[in-house]
């Protein structure tokens, strides 16, 4: 079962030019200064690329090997527009360190949490420094140079207790919830102590109610995803973004779930939530492959529920070995299993859910 750190408007609907103005951008300063030949690891040498539609890649015109321009930069494995990463990136380099999170929000039109996430993701780079501390002021400094950045959108800076949720989900992750304070989350919220046990009795129901937040985001966020005008074997590739823990924040979300697997024993409560939230999970996950199905794009080797339970059982297992630190699998090692299993599942090429495997 999987808890992205995608905020309910993870998936923005972007201007399709401002996109493609952002991948070109990636493109170009990461890996083809003169815009069109870099160097192909696969050939050995500079070679021509084209871009490939509904992906963020270009292809190699000699190998066909892919190339993602995001996937070096503190935006990869994330389903939000690139277009607003690079908006959010010239925020946080000209806000002062509080208001960060607030003007995402409001520059972008996206809740407190999303904005969170990335302003974090973003923090974390340039505090580090480094080569991506400087390909990120490389990036906002041409980003606005071309005219692109927007900064007029109405405020959501989130309530009380949504960041409190929010901020339980990060500190009981990190610490465990034994380790963890009231004034811990508290101070991570920005509210007082006060506040916590206004909203909530324990520590145990500050963790159960942002483990439900987190189950929510998820379930809005893959809603969003089947909204979108993109092909069934698109939603899928969504799918499988969202399986596999692909930034600090999942990871940490991941480590949530972990926290609360402690509990389920001795707490009806999270037993239940558990089991709420993994059927949500398992019915989003036959959705999709069933549109798939109807359209003649897959053609399941087992009846469909059966694959869906399958589905759900292998990518959580995955999910939690990357999680736990399993030195056999990281995150691309899980991301290639899962795809390849996904495809024979569906009985589609391989090819087309793992770009390595074409």
């Amino acid at each position: 079962m999987d808890i992205p750190g995608e905020a309910s408007t993870a998936r923005q609907t972007p201007d399709a030019g401002k996109e493609e103005a952002a991948l070109a951008l990636l493109w170009t300063v990461v890996h083809a200064p003169d815009g069109g030949t870099p160097f192909c690891r696969k050939c050995g040498t500079h070679r021509t690329f084209h871009r490939i539609s509904r992906r963020r890649a270009y292809a190699c015109d000699s190998c066909g090997a892919h190339v993602y321009p995001a996937s070096t930069t503190p935006f990869a494995g994330s389903p939000v527009p690139l277009a607003a990463w690079l908006d959010a990136v010239v925020i946080v380099l000209e806000s002062p360190g509080k208001a960060r999170p607030n003007r995402v929000a409001r520059a972008l039109g996206v809740d407190y949490r999303r904005a969170w996430r990335m302003t974090r993701r973003i923090e974390e780079t340039v505090q580090a420094g480094g080569d991506g501390a400087e390909l990120l002021r490389r990036l906002a400094g041409r980003w606005k140079d071309q005219g692109h950045t927007r900064l007029d959108r109405a405020p959501d800076p989130g309530s009380p207790e949504d960041r409190i949720r929010i901020a339980a989900c990060r500190i009981m992750a990190q610490r465990g919830i034994e380790a963890t304070r009231i004034a811990d989350i508290a101070r991570e919220a920005g509210v007082s102590d006060a506040s916590i046990h206004y909203y909530f009795r324990s520590k145990d129901e500050a963790l159960l109610a942002a483990f439900r937040w987190a189950g929510d985001q998820l379930h809005a966020t893959l809603q969003r995803l089947r909204d979108d005008n993109v092909s069934t074997l698109e939603h899928v590739r969504h799918l499988l973004e969202l399986s596999i823990p692909s930034d600090q924040g999942t990871f940490e979300e991941y480590l949530l779930w972990l926290e609360v697997w402690g509990r389920v024993r001795r707490h009806p409560a999270f037993l239940d939530e558990c089991v709420r939230m993994s059927r949500r999970w398992a019915d989003a996950v036959l959705g999709v492959f069933g549109a798939g199905v109807e359209d003649g794009t897959f053609t399941p080797v087992a009846p469909l529920s059966e694959v869906c339970e399958r589905y759900v059982a292998i990518s959580e297992s995955l999910a939690l070995r990357n999680t736990l630190g399993y030195s056999d699998m990281s995150e691309g090692t899980a991301r290639r299993v899962l795809a390849r299993f996904t495809a024979e599942q569906l009985g589609i090429p391989v090819g087309q859910l793992d770009p390595d495997a074409e």
